[in-house]
């Protein structure tokens, strides 16, 4: 079924491709990559491994319709999203990692390993945070970046990686999890000047808090 998010995800994604096809010319005219650029391209890739994975996960054990389509939608949107990303990278000559970091890695042990009862909260507390990760990444490569196609693809991935938050959030406010993280608002990373360094810390916190209380709300309401 088509529904108006679904086609703006599928233009918007269509636009990143489009975009790129055009990569090397682009590249010529732009500035020399600096760390910010391959920062954003390496850590973003990972990110996309890790969100296919978890949705992959997500659509086969999840409990809810709502986690199953969430799951569902992650694969489709970071697999186009990383095609486009993969595009840049080989454009800008930065070499991909295979695989996610450790840390997502144990992230998706923990889900894959995560009792039915209590998967659903865990995913969905993880994606917030994931996201709003993403989400303080792409605000610093659009302050920071110096190469002009890192920066178009940083761009166009925005409003995609944003409403994938605003679903997530929106899901745990349903199940009664914690609500946003002060680092998921980008206007405020955008605007402020910050390295956004700072922020990784209180951002990794927040996920744990997240992680931890999803876990214990489900618990409780077993018991209940």
């Amino acid at each position: 079924m088509f529904t108006y998010r679904s086609v703006i995800r599928s233009l918007a994604a269509t636009v990143i491709l489009l975009a790129l096809a055009t990569a090397p010319a682009a590249h010529a005219a732009s500035t020399e990559l600096n760390a910010q650029d391959k920062t954003y391209l390496v850590t973003v890739h990972q990110a996309n491994l890790a969100e296919i994975a978890a949705g992959k996960l997500a659509q086969s054990k999840g409990s809810s319709q709502q986690v199953k389509n969430l799951g569902a939608m992650m694969v489709t949107d970071h697999t186009k999203l990383d095609a486009g990303l993969r595009q840049v990278a080989t454009a800008v000559k930065v070499s991909l990692p295979a695989a996610p970091t450790a840390d997502l890695q144990a992230m998706q042990a923990k889900l894959a390993n995560a009792p039915a009862s209590e998967f659903d909260a865990m995913y969905v507390s993880a994606q917030v945070i994931g996201h709003a990760q993403v989400m303080q990444l792409g605000a610093r490569e659009a302050a920071a970046g110096a190469d002009t196609t890192v920066k178009q693809a940083a761009a166009a991935a925005a409003p995609i990686v944003a409403e994938h938050y605003r679903e997530f959030v929106a899901a745990a406010n349903q199940m009664g999890l914690p609500g946003r993280v002060k680092a998921g608002r980008t206007s405020d990373l955008a605007t402020s000047g910050s390295s956004g360094n700072e922020w990784t810390v209180p951002l990794l916190a927040a996920g744990l808090v997240l992680i931890g209380a999803g876990s214990v709300l489900v618990r409780r309401r077993v018991v209940v």
